[in-house]
């Protein structure tokens, strides 16, 4: 059976009835493992480990109360040993229909424990009402009842899991749980004879805290998760456990590029995928399409098939976001310069150590077009200098420099010396405040010869003007050939910007959504721009500009080196001379042979 993306396994059996009534049919476990039933159908979504299979049905805590002590003695070890059994005999959830029960895991359940106990980083991505949070707070009690020196901080928004491992032990036996011997709050549970406690917090809260498991619950919806992460990650850092519980929210948040970087084995994170069929009451197709019906498309995507697809209004359609993500996850640069430019990033690949990307050398014969969009360089949390390269015939992406630690007075010398390697590349810079100061350094100081100018009708003015009037144009441009893949993408850092750009009804715009950037966006979409006015005819000149800002020679020798080390070998030195000399006259131009036929 289809269900959107996910496909139920052929003629899986499903329960018709709720499991609780038939479980309470029998005296022990034992005797239900051996009714037909149990194997045709229960047994697919239901386990029991050996200490399980012999626990009295319809217990209450009076019965548990009246064990003799040697029997305690006896149970106490049981449940040190098994969270499974533990679960099971000793704790209680409240159902709708039957009131008070017991607390028998699915299968997908004890395979998360699982997973827990064998990996140090894990990250689940799991359907809606699937009972993880739950799950994971009666583990972390467990641990801290029965194992020393636990100290385990479970993150949330909201008190409903504390609450719940404080109803877990209201109904624990007087001997299995001593609150005499405990430290009880709304927000910290400490039991004192094993020196462990577990806590409940807010991730603000937990900053600083020393802690031998986190559990984040419902990451995807936590705001500044990236930054809560760097803070969280030195305390696990040298031997704690990260577990990562959460239905997916959209693209672009942490969550969601923590589990592509691990998918793709970039970091840490093992990744626990839980589908909803294997929930017996879920696999019910009936359930399904009410399901559905009930939720909406992008609410089932969502909620439901664990679709990063199916939320957000993205500029660009998730789905072709989706597949250039794919893509450029396999794409590493051939070489990077400019590390000290590095913006700070919270997972490093590789190849990250550089703000610029370089994917293609230039090659004898093709034209390129360099789109930059300029900021001011005040790091962390600053918009980026980015420039974007693209092959002007292919319109493959060959190059990226993207950082906002660089200064406007560098990133303009470093235009120059890219766009001289790169066949004396057409530049596109947007001519805001800082954009003219760039502009200003490229045209006056360095006199590089081809910048693109907007012709008007009384007057022409270097760079592109960015407003109102022309913005739609400049992002249609994109627009369109990324969604009919006539663009190559190669960057991740771009992709990324993609996955955060949105279109918002009440400002009538496309914008990066709040605390996101869209420096790269704007830089390919002025590349983009001008390559398809070129093909209309539009002139590339050298004009003026009134603003300015100081250059200073001394990080060009630096800068040259940087994007010389590593390229194609004499390319630039093939010309003759010294090319990246300033002010000597003898820069190289387009045609140069054949100008100097005619004396020019």
């Amino acid at each position: 059976m289809e269900n959107g993306k996910i496909k139920i396994p052929d003629n899986l059996p499903y329960p018709t009835e709720p499991f609780e009534d038939f479980y309470f049919r029998f005296k022990n476990t034992r005797e239900m493992v051996k009714d037909p039933e149990w194997d045709r159908i229960y047994s697919i979504y239901y386990e029991l480990s050996p200490d399980e299979m012999d626990i009295p049905i319809g217990e209450k805590v009076e019965d548990l109360n009246a064990f003799p002590a040697e029997k305690q003695i006896e149970e106490v070890i049981k449940c040190a040993r098994s969270f499974f059994y533990f679960c099971h005999r000793y704790v209680k959830i409240l159902h709708p229909k039957f009131g008070t029960i017991p607390f028998m895991l699915y299968k997908y359940q004890r395979r998360v424990i699982r997973e827990f106990e064998a990996k140090r980083f894990n990250m689940i991505s799991k359907f809606r009402q699937g009972g993880l949070s739950t799950v994971a707070v009666l583990w972390g009690l467990w641990k801290c009842m029965f194992q020393k020196d636990q100290q385990i901080y479970f993150l949330s928004k909201t008190d409903r899991e504390a609450l719940a491992a404080r109803r877990a032990m209201d109904n624990f036996p007087y001997w299995i749980y001593d609150a005499s011997n405990a430290d009880i709050t709304k927000h910290e549970k400490s039991f004192n004879d094993v020196g462990s406690k577990i806590c409940f917090y807010t991730p603000e809260a937990a900053r600083g805290k020393s802690a031998t498991y986190i559990m984040i619950d419902e990451a995807a919806f936590i705001e500044k998760m990236d930054e809560h992460w760097k803070a969280m990650y030195p305390v696990i850092a040298t031997g704690g456990h990260i577990e990562i519980i959460s239905t997916v929210n959209g693209l672009g948040n942490w969550y969601e590029e923590t589990y592509h970087e691990a998918q793709a084995g970039r970091n840490f994170f093992n990744i626990i995928e839980l589908d909803y069929w294997e929930h017996p009451v879920y696999a019910n197709p009936e359930w399904a399409e009410a399901m559905r019906a009930n939720l909406g498309e992008k609410g089932w995507q969502q909620e439901v098939l664990r679709d990063f697809l199916g939320s957000g209004d993205t500029y660009i359609s998730s789905t072709v976001i989706s597949q250039y993500d794919r893509t450029v996850r396999n794409v590493a640069p051939s070489r990077t310069a400019f590390s000290k430019w590095t913006n700070e990033s919270q997972q490093k690949q590789d190849f990250e150590d550089g703000a610029l990307w370089i994917w293609k050398e230039p090659m004898v014969g093709h034209e390129y077009i360099i789109g930059a969009d300029c900021a001011e360089g005040v790091g962390k949390d600053g918009d980026n200098s980015c420039f974007e390269i693209i092959d002007a015939t292919s319109l493959e992406q060959v190059a990226e420099f993207y950082s906002n630690l660089v200064p406007p007075n560098v990133f303009a010398q470093i235009i120059n010396q890219i766009g001289i390697y790169y066949n004396t590349a057409t530049v596109a810079v947007e001519n805001n405040a800082i954009g003219g100061a760039v502009i200003n350094c490229l045209s006056n100081d360095m006199g590089y010869e081809a910048i693109y100018y907007e012709a008007r009708k009384t007057s022409s003015r270097l760079g592109i003007k960015v407003g109102p009037s022309n913005r739609p144009i400049l992002l249609e441009s994109m627009q369109s050939r990324l969604m009919t893949g006539a663009v190559r993408i190669n960057s991740q850092r771009l992709v990324n910007e993609l996955k955060t750009f949105i279109y918002s009804p009440q400002k009538k715009r496309a914008e990066a959504i709040k605390g996101k950037h869209d420096d790269a966006i704007m830089a390919l979409c002025l590349a983009l721009y001008v390559r398809d006015e070129r093909t209309r005819g539009m002139p590339v000149s050298s004009d003026m500009s009134d603003t300015g800002i100081p250059l200073k020679k001394s990080p060009y020798d630096e800068i040259k080196k940087e994007i010389m080390e590593g390229g194609a070998t004499g390319w630039l030195d093939a010309r003759g001379g010294d090319t990246f000399s300033i002010g000597e006259g003898d820069m190289p131009r387009k045609n140069d042979a054949i100008l100097k036929e005619f004396g020019w």
